[in-house]
């Protein structure tokens, strides 16, 4: 990592897992399109990418010549390759993807040899100059359905992936860290677990230093987590933080004592529900607990059988950063949560992570939010990499590099 403080235009970048791509010759047609047009937009040369590849597409590029002519595309297209989304494995876009996005989870091989790709490629794909990339996972599976044996068997195989990382960063000179991601209802959901395992990982492989923390601002606040306060903890902790994907949740606050207006806001809020992907809520109980529903639909239904039971919803759906307000007052995206991030990188310069844009669910928004074509989305994605230089500059964390391609070759 680089030591200057801060980050540059050009190392602001976002995830391209929202565009769809089904094999290499889809994501060849994705960069093309897609990420050059908002490269141009905000008026860059080149521009870092948290590069989706799906399995298929990363099983073909294991070959020679596929390599060398996606390498070249990098080049023509001014994509700066720093960090890939090792997350989704295949289709992320058409039907209903749900917790089929956790697989295959750590536990199956299947994941142990589409991120061993993936850590070939980016040790080919990163700039000159740079000598480490992340690359973001899942967080070992999915809670549901875990168990010790599970368990088990995925830190066998994270162990199997963090020897291979070794053995590759001793061939190549260049170094892959792993970066898992704590999200709602996953086996690392919180904190808490988050320093758990990392405590247990580090007195168990010695090749732990392979390994880190994808710090997703959306999922924590769904569930209820402070960002700064979290982040302070994971650092005190010792968990390294490689990457951290800048991402709104949703917010919905309900009318207590409007009965009226409370079902308005669940009719608009029922506008979200949507069959592609899972929708995890969270709330406070009287009690101060959790309260938690596996998706939108079912959170839904309690609240309006059980009105004036819960005073708030934390909804893990992915709005455009930009968004204070959602259709209604009482629905807004948590910024707060970006804003102590934000808060949280300039207190400590010493932490200087990839900072990437992760909002994959334009193209299911309700008729009245979604962008009304391909341009309309990439305008949108633009707008939100300009929201968050802006939030940079305000924390003086935003600089111009001194000479381009050099001064901000690698985070």
């Amino acid at each position: 990592m680089s030591a200057a403080t801060g980050w540059t235009p050009s190392q602001v970048g976002y995830c391209s897992n929202v565009h769809a791509t089904r094999d290499l010759a889809g994501l060849r047609a994705s960069i093309d399109r897609h990420f050059q047009a908002v490269r141009r937009l905000r008026g860059l040369g080149h521009q870092d990418s948290g590069l989706w590849i799906c399995a298929h597409a990363a099983d073909q590029l294991q070959e020679l010549a596929a390599r060398r002519q996606f390498l070249d595309l990098l080049e023509e297209t001014g994509l700066r390759l720093t960090s890939l989304n090792g997350f989704p494995y295949g289709e992320f876009h058409e039907g209903a993807v749900k917790a089929a996005v956790y697989l295959p989870d750590w536990s199956m091989p299947e994941r142990l040899t589409y991120s061993l790709d993936l850590a070939r490629i980016l040790v080919h794909a990163l700039p000159a100059g740079c000598t480490e990339g992340v690359i973001s996972t899942v967080p070992l599976g999915y809670a549901a359905g875990w168990s010790p044996a599970l368990q088990q068997r995925a830190e066998n195989q994270l162990r199997q992936l963090t020897a291979a990382l070794a053995r590759l960063h001793g061939e190549t000179g260049k170094k892959v860290v792993f970066c898992l991601e704590m999200e709602p209802d996953c086996v690392l959901e919180n904190t808490d677990q988050a320093i758990a395992f990392f405590r247990h990982l580090q007195s168990s492989d010695p090749h732990h230093g392979y390994l880190a923390l994808c710090f997703d601002v959306c999922h924590q606040a769904v569930m209820y987590e402070d960002c700064y306060r979290s982040l302070q903890r994971l650092q005190a902790a010792g968990v390294p933080i490689g990457k951290i994907q800048l991402s709104s949740a949703m917010i919905c606050r309900l009318p207590g004592q409007d009965a009226p207006r409370f079902r308005q806001v669940l009719d608009v809020l029922a506008g979200f529900s949507e069959a592609t992907y899972l929708h995890q809520v969270k709330a406070r109980g009287h009690d101060g607990r959790l309260v938690a529903w596996t998706d939108l639909p079912a959170a839904l239904d309690e609240c309006a059988s059980h009105p004036g039971r819960y005073r708030e919803l934390r909804i893990h759906f992915h709005v455009p950063l930009f968004s204070e307000q959602l259709l209604l007052p009482e629905l807004r995206g948590s910024q707060h949560a970006l804003g102590q991030t934000f808060d949280y990188l300039a207190a400590h310069p010493g932490l200087r992570p990839v900072l990437e844009v992760e909002t994959y669910s334009w193209g299911v928004l309700p008729a009245q939010l979604r962008p009304t074509d391909e341009q309309a989305q990439l305008r949108g994605i633009g707008a939100e990499l300009d929201w968050v230089q802006a939030q940079l500059h305000q924390r003086r964390l935003l600089q111009q590099p001194l000479h381009e391609g050099l001064a901000d070759a690698c985070p």
